[in-house]
């Protein structure tokens, strides 16, 4: 909603691979009149960061905000939107650090009497450190002078 709202772009494409985020993003968009008056084409497709139905070269600029830990096959979906970049072109995203999560699950254990989280089961991905990250990155293609991991 940020990008269509800053003028900056003559289209905005968001994609989740979930119906219930899109339509959340749908009503959010509907309640805002700065994106009803934005000059900028806003478009919601679902669709798999893995499998990402647009050219190669063809996107400007790429967000995943808080997404990342969710992909089930991470260096597929950075393959995937390094393709579509065009060459100079920017990928942003936050997620979560490994630290994060073992937080989550030292207050969950203090909650339920000391016992640990079925790690196993949660449905994201544990990224340790920045470097880490880095490593992903550039393992998909995006070049070393051009990452920077915060």
């Amino acid at each position: 909603r940020r990008f269509a709202k800053s003028g900056d772009y003559t289209r905005v494409i968001a994609c989740d691979y979930s119906e219930s985020m899109l339509n959340e993003a749908r009503r959010r968009i509907r309640e805002d009149a700065d994106i009803a008056n934005a000059p900028t084409k806003l478009d919601l497709v679902r669709c798999d960061v893995g499998r990402i139905p647009m050219k190669s070269d063809s996107v400007d600029a790429f967000h995943a905000g808080a997404a990342m830990h969710c992909w089930p096959e991470i260096e597929k979906s950075l393959q995937e939107i390094h393709r579509v970049l065009v060459p100079g072109g920017r990928y942003f995203a936050t997620t979560f650090l490994g630290n994060y999560f073992n937080t989550v699950a030292s207050a969950e254990r203090a909650s339920n009497g000391g016992e640990d989280l079925a790690t196993n089961m949660q449905a994201f991905q544990y990224f340790p450190t920045k470097e880490f990250l880095r490593d992903l990155l550039l393992d998909a293609g995006f070049e070393a002078d051009k990452v920077e991991v915060e």
